[in-house]
C-alpha cells in the first residue's frame, strides 16, 4: 500500500491526575493538551476534535483537529492590516496518535497533494477490523482506523469542497492515499460535515462496513452554507465501503435537499452501527415549524434506509451565545451500546432563562420510540458541543460549558470563560451523577479568532469515545494558553470602523492559540 507523507512530532506533555466523584465511584482523570505547538497565530490554531479508541487495544486513541500548524505567517509582518487567509495546496488536517493509553502522542498533518487533493479539515475518527484478503474481515492482525477529511482540489476550488477517507493498519502511524467519497456530480457541490463510523462487530451481517454520512450543499457557488431559509439545498447524506475503504457506494440521500422557511435545512450528521447491523443516522433538522433532532435506519447494511423519523425537538443554543462572538449549535452526538440501545445527546437553551442544559434520548426499539431527558445542568454555565459514549450499562457524556451572562452582553477579553464537564450514568441512561469539571483550567473564548480576526472561533465540536478496558475519552477544543488581544477586540467593537490592526504589531505572541486537549476517564 502506498504511503501518504507525513510529518510527525512526539509531544511528552505534562499530565493532570485528580480524583473526582460520580456516582459513587472513585475516578480518575487524567487530561492534557495533544496538539502541536507553534508560537504565533495562524499556526497556532487548532479546533474541531474526533475521538476513537482501538476496539482491540485500549492504548490506541486517536484524535484530530482542523490544524493550521503549516499556514503561513499573516501578512504584511508589519505595518499594517493583518491579513491571514487559507493558503491554496496547505493541508491542514492534524491526526494525534497515542499508543500507550494517552501518557504520549504524536502529531502529524495528512498530507494529500500527491493524490492532487488538500486535506481541509472537519476530521472525524472510526477504528473496524481490517480486511482479511478474502472478501471478509477480522481482528486477527489488529484493527484498521478510518480518517475522513474534507478535501479540496489543489489550488482551491470555490463550492467544491470532497470528502475523502484514508485508512492506518499500524494504529495510526502511517495512512494510505486518500480515496474520494462524495462524487463529482456538480462542479459547484459543496460536501460538508463529514461524519465517520465502522461496524466493529464481529457478529454483525455487515462487519467491517464503513459508513460516511455528510451534507451535500448543491448548485451554490457563492458560500451560502448552513442551517437557514437563506442557504443552499442541503440534503444529508451516506455512502458505504465493503472493501475496508477503497471503494464507495454511490451517496444514499436521506432527507429532502429542499431549504426553505417552511421546510428548514438540516446539517451536522452522525452515523453509529447496532450489535445486529443496523445502520443509524442523525442530525440536526426541523419538523413542523421547529428545530429537532432527526434520524433514519437502515437495516440492509446501508443500501436503503427509513423515511426521517423524529427524536425530540429541540431549542438550539444561540448562535453566538450572550458574551461570545463564536458560532455555536446543537448537533446531535450519538451511540449504541451492546444491547442495541441507542442514545442520542445534545444541548437545549431556554432563552427566558438564559441558561441550557445537556439533553439524552434514549431507544430500545430500534428508534421507534424515544425518552427524552435532561442529562447534565452545570448551574451557571450553559453546555455546548457534547458527545456521548457508551460501554455497557455505563454512559459517558462529555461536554463543555459557558458562563451566562444577560442576552445582548458584547463580547471581549474576561467577559466569559469556560471549562469542559462529563457525567456518568451506571444505570443505562435512567440517571447521571453530578457534573465533574474534566479540565485543570478555564479557557476564554476571546483567545481564539476566526483567520479574518473579525469573531472568535472554536471549531463545531468534540469528541467523545470509550475504550474495551471501561475508560472514556474526550477531546476539546481548549484556549488556556492563548491571549487575547485588546487592540482586535477594540476593532470588532467599533463595528470595524476603525483601522484594522497588525497582530505582530498590536497582540501578544500567543493571540489566537486554541489547543486540542484529551482527557481520559477511568471510573
Amino acid at each position: 500500500m502506498r504511503r501518504a507523507r507525513f510529518v510527525v512530532m512526539l509531544l511528552v506533555a505534562s499530565a493532570l491526575v485528580v480524583l473526582a466523584a460520580a456516582p459513587g465511584l472513585a475516578v480518575t482523570i487524567v487530561e492534557q493538551r495533544v496538539s502541536p505547538l507553534a508560537t504565533h497565530f495562524p499556526q497556532n490554531k487548532q479546533n474541531e476534535s474526533p475521538m476513537a479508541v482501538n476496539p482491540v487495544d485500549p492504548l490506541n486513541a486517536i484524535s484530530g483537529a482542523n490544524d493550521e500548524i503549516e499556514e503561513p505567517d499573516c501578512t504584511p509582518p508589519s505595518g499594517g492590516p493583518s491579513s491571514c487567509p487559507f493558503v491554496p495546496g496547505i493541508n491542514t488536517t492534524g491526526v494525534y496518535v497515542t499508543t500507550n493509553g494517552g501518557a504520549t502522542w504524536t502529531q502529524q498533518i495528512l498530507h494529500w497533494n500527491s493524490s492532487g487533493l488538500q486535506s481541509d479539515g472537519d476530521p472525524t475518527v472510526a477504528f473496524g477490523p481490517k480486511p482479511d484478503g478474502h472478501g471478509g474481515f477480522t481482528y486477527a492482525n489488529g484493527a484498521r482506523a478510518y480518517f475522513a477529511s474534507l478535501a479540496g482540489p489543489l489550488g482551491g476550488c470555490l463550492g467544491c469542497e470532497l470528502n475523502a477517507v484514508a485508512w492506518s493498519d499500524d494504529k495510526g502511524a502511517t495512512w494510505s492515499d486518500p480515496v474520494v467519497v462524495s462524487k463529482r456530480a456538480n462542479p459547484v457541490d459543496f460536501n460538508d460535515k463529514e461524519a465517520i463510523w465502522a461496524d466493529a462487530n464481529p457478529s454483525s451481517p455487515h462487519f467491517g462496513t464503513v459508513y460516511v454520512s455528510w451534507t451535500l450543499f448543491t448548485g451554490n457557488p457563492l458560500g451560502n452554507f448552513g442551517e437557514a431559509n437563506v442557504f443552499s439545498p442541503e440534503p444529508i447524506v451516506i455512502a458505504h465501503s465493503t472493501d475496508g475503504g477503497r471503494t464507495w457506494s454511490r451517496p444514499v440521500k436521506l432527507t429532502p435537499s429542499v431549504n426553505n422557511a417552511p421546510v428548514g435545512g438540516r446539517q451536522g450528521s452522525t452515523v453509529r452501527t447496532g450489535p445486529d447491523g443496523t445502520v443509524y443516522v442523525f442530525w440536526d433538522g426541523a419538523r413542523n415549524f421547529k428545530s429537532a433532532i432527526l434520524g433514519a435506519r437502515s437495516s440492509n447494511g446501508g443500501v436503503s434506509f427509513t423515511r426521517p423519523f423524529l427524536v425530540s425537538f429541540k431549542s438550539d443554543n444561540p448562535s453566538p451565545m450572550p458574551g461570545t462572538s463564536f458560532r455555536n449549535n446543537s448537533f446531535p452526538m450519538a451511540d449504541v451500546d451492546s444491547s442495541g440501545n441507542v442514545y442520542v445527546t445534545w444541548t437545549n437553551y431556554d432563552t427566558d432563562a438564559g441558561h441550557g442544559r445537556v439533553m439524552l434520548a434514549k431507544s430500545t426499539d430500534h428508534g421507534r420510540n424515544w425518552s427524552v431527558s435532561a442529562a447534565a445542568d452545570v448551574a451557571g454555565r450553559s453546555p455546548f458541543y457534547p458527545g456521548v459514549a457508551t460501554n455497557g450499562s455505563d454512559v459517558f457524556i462529555g461536554f463543555a460549558a459557558i458562563d451566562d451572562v444577560p442576552a445582548g452582553t458584547a463580547p471581549g477579553a474576561g467577559v466569559v470563560a469556560y471549562d469542559s464537564y462529563y457525567v456518568l450514568s451506571t444505570d443505562g441512561g435512567a440517571s447521571f451523577g453530578a457534573p465533574v469539571k474534566i479540565s485543570a483550567a478555564s479557557s476564554d473564548p476571546d483567545a481564539a479568532t476566526t483567520n479574518g480576526l473579525t469573531a472568535q472561533f472554536l471549531g463545531d465540536y468534540n469528541g467523545a469515545a470509550a475504550g474495551s478496558d471501561g475508560s472514556f475519552w474526550f477531546s476539546w477544543t481548549d484556549t488556556r494558553n492563548g491571549a487575547t488581544c485588546a487592540a482586535i477586540d477594540a476593532w470588532r467593537a467599533s463595528g470595524f470602523s476603525t483601522p484594522e490592526p497588525n497582530i505582530y504589531d498590536s497582540c501578544p505572541p500567543d493571540f489566537g492559540n486554541s489547543d486540542i486537549f484529551v482527557a481520559k476517564v477511568t471510573p
